[in-house]
């Protein structure tokens, strides 16, 4: 079981921090033949020195300073640099179970076909830790269409790089994308499905804290928000070509862009990008029919759609009981 080695890439920027907490959480595996890969993406805090710190004190853990480039081009610095059968991502400001290696490469051990390992993420919200719940544990093998429908749904599993295991020669051949900042990792994990068409297994096992903190690339707002958008409308129509019976989901996909990049504008500066409300307004209420008879949606998201009918201060007022 210990015979593959698994490369950890990890970018790093002003995480000070967040960082030893991830990196100890990573040499705490049950599962040791790793190597363990900092990307310090130009930080301007202590990032970087303590990187160097962490990788004087461990063989396993490898440094390389880069200038800001941004997280994908760290990932793709961290593909290039890697020597691991397997690749699997954490972002500096998350940590992971002891177990999280283990848990990921013991259901691929065995199985060829198997091109990518995948598990559930916790949810956490600013660094604070909770139990984390009870799963079945079970596995399930996923065709790359069932894989897509997972992803896009996002109900066992989700659009980001973490929690998950790449066979190496599945992902060397490809790259995130470094035009967009925000869902970049979205069409990473559909561009990798679609051109390999590789068997995913699914663990039914949380192992990963995601943790939703304050000023993340994940919650600012800035003209980079728009991206999400952009990016959806690709992969969008690229699924669409390959798997039209996953036009239900897709739909939710769309609807949802539109809707979360509403969502964080209105919660900006009321002086702030005043145009694109009322374009993302006018655009959420033309497909509200789409909304409403939408599975994936829950009751009270559709109520606070209804809501824009009458009025964006209603729904923000809506919206808001649930942030």
């Amino acid at each position: 079981m210990m015979k593959e080695k698994i490369s950890v890439i990890v970018p790093v920027y002003n995480v000070e921090a967040y960082l030893e907490r991830c990196v100890e959480s990573i040499l705490k595996q049950t599962y040791t033949n790793f190597e363990l890969l900092l990307i310090d993406d130009g930080s301007t805090d202590q990032s970087g020195a303590l990187c160097d710190q962490l990788a004087s004190k461990n063989e396993n853990i490898k440094v390389f300073h880069i200038k800001n480039a941004g997280v994908s081009n760290a990932r793709n610095i961290g593909i290039q640099h890697s020597r691991g059968e397997w690749i699997t991502f954490i972002d500096s400001d998350d940590f992971i179970t002891p177990d999280y290696l283990e848990t990921l490469i013991s259901v691929v051990d065995s199985d060829e076909s198997i091109g990518v390992s995948i598990a559930r993420l916790h949810h956490i919200k600013n660094g604070q830790i909770t139990e984390l719940p009870n799963f079945s544990g079970k596995e399930e093998k996923w065709s790359t269409e069932q894989t897509m429908r997972e992803l896009l749904t996002t109900t066992r599993t989700s659009f980001f790089p973490v929690a998950k295991l790449f066979k190496r020669e599945i992902v060397s051949s490809f790259t995130f994308n470094t035009d967009y900042h925000l869902a970049e990792d979205a069409l990473f994990l559909t561009e990798v499905l679609l051109k390999t068409r590789c068997t995913s297994v699914f663990v039914d096992k949380p192992i990963y804290y995601y943790d939703h903190r304050q000023g993340s690339a994940t919650t600012s707002v800035n003209d980079h928000v728009f991206d999400t958008i952009e990016v959806y409308k690709i992969i969008i129509f690229e699924v669409f070509q390959i798997f039209p019976k996953l036009k239900t989901e897709l739909v939710n996909r769309e609807c949802w862009s539109y809707i979360t990049v509403y969502d964080k504008i209105i919660f900006t500066d009321s002086s702030q990008y005043p145009t694109e409300k009322i374009k993302l307004r006018k655009w959420i209420i033309k497909h509200l029919s789409e909304i409403l008879k939408d599975p994936y949606f829950t009751n009270f998201r559709k109520i606070a759609v209804l809501s824009l009918l009458v009025s964006p201060w209603i729904y923000r007022q809506i919206v808001g009981l649930n942030q």
